[in-house]
């Protein structure tokens, strides 16, 4: 048997036998899992699976339903100070892009990182230490030259690097992202890549959903596929990217093709 401490030390979420229901929907059923530090997680499976949903529930957004046979910590702790999570887990998700206003340059969307609020004035009330990491996270993701820019001007790829650099401002060593690669060209897609990779070697931990199996990262060690709002399977990408149980995964006829270390997918004729 585990020791119970050990294992906290060794899982930074443990989520028991948890239930989510959205508009008196249910989203997510019977969610059972760990998750561990050491660990980069592609999360895959179907429009409509509960992926989004699943991402929320560590970002305290969306709760489960209570139970006596159910629990969910974070960090070892149920409750635990959203201040606290914001400094561990950096997040992205799909809809921040719409939550800046017009006019909000790509400056003050970084330095909103620091207050959690979009559209603050917190750009005003700035520490030196603050100004110094925003100003290194600036160049180390590639915006330098258009820091002043209008946020809702840039390519699609701009906006996604801008996100996540406000998503670190606090350093967290957990990086949660909900399809950072959708609707990217080719370009912004490398380079997201390649600074998603930078981080890894840098010891951050990511989390991620992707419906592009040519965007997951090489040093991706875990797997989670969702179907129907259930976690249908859990291992490493050698045990489950392949043909048959991702075609199985979205009810098509697809061939998988590895090489070293990437994956791509091929549709196949019935």
């Amino acid at each position: 048997m585990v020791n119970e401490s050990r294992t906290d030390e060794i899982n930074w979420a443990s989520l028991k036998n948890l239930n989510v229901y959205v508009d008196q929907n249910k989203i997510l059923s019977n969610i059972n899992i760990n998750l561990r530090y050491g660990e980069n997680i592609v999360i895959l499976g179907p429009n409509g699976s509960g992926k989004s949903t699943f991402l929320k529930l560590l970002n305290r957004s969306i709760y489960p339903i209570n139970s006596c046979d159910s629990s969910f910590k974070l960090f070892n702790k149920e409750n635990i100070n959203i201040w606290d999570l914001r400094k561990k887990i950096g997040f992205l998700f799909k809809e921040m892009e719409q939550r800046v206003n017009n006019g909000v340059n790509l400056y003050d969307v970084i330095s909103s990182g620091f207050s959690g609020i979009f559209n603050s004035k917190y750009t005003n009330l700035l520490s030196e230490r603050e100004k110094i990491k925003i100003n290194t996270l600036i160049n180390e993701w590639g915006l330098s030259n258009i820091i002043y820019n209008n946020f809702h001007s840039l390519s699609d790829g701009q906006k996604r690097r801008a996100l996540i650099a406000r998503a670190l401002v606090y350093e967290p060593n957990i990086l949660v992202l909900d399809e950072p690669f959708c609707n990217l060209d080719i370009k912004s897609n490398y380079i997201l890549n390649q600074n998603l990779n930078k981080l890894i070697k840098q010891s951050v931990n990511i989390i991620y959903v992707t419906h592009n199996l040519e965007s997951i990262l090489p040093k991706t060690n875990r797997v989670l596929l969702i179907k129907e709002g259930k976690i249908l399977n859990d291992g490493s990408p050698y045990e489950l990217i392949n043909s048959k149980t991702l075609s199985d995964l979205y009810n098509i006829s697809i061939k998988v093709i590895e090489q070293e270390g990437f994956w791509r997918m091929l549709p196949l004729n019935n």
